[in-house]
């Protein structure tokens, strides 16, 4: 597998956007309430807390499953 940089910046760039894509995907109408505003917030704030030690832990479990994908599609083949 080729070396992948997964910086702090990034890990919690794909965090937040998995929830945003969760709200997005919740919503009853075109519009987002203030309800779904305050839940963005809400989800933005926690990603941005994250210590040094959580993003180091996701980083490694992300990779991890990369490289396991990568296994698995190379067993296919």
């Amino acid at each position: 597998m080729a070396d992948i940089n997964l910086s702090d910046d990034l890990i919690k760039d794909f965090i937040y956007s998995m929830y945003r894509k969760e709200v997005l995907l919740n919503l009853k109408g075109v519009v987002l309430t203030e309800e779904d505003r305050k839940q963005l917030h809400e989800k933005r704030d926690f990603v941005n807390r994250l210590s040094e030690a959580e993003l180091s832990d996701i980083r490694a479990w992300v990779l991890n499953k990369l490289k396991l994908l990568e296994s698995q599609h190379q067993e296919r083949d």
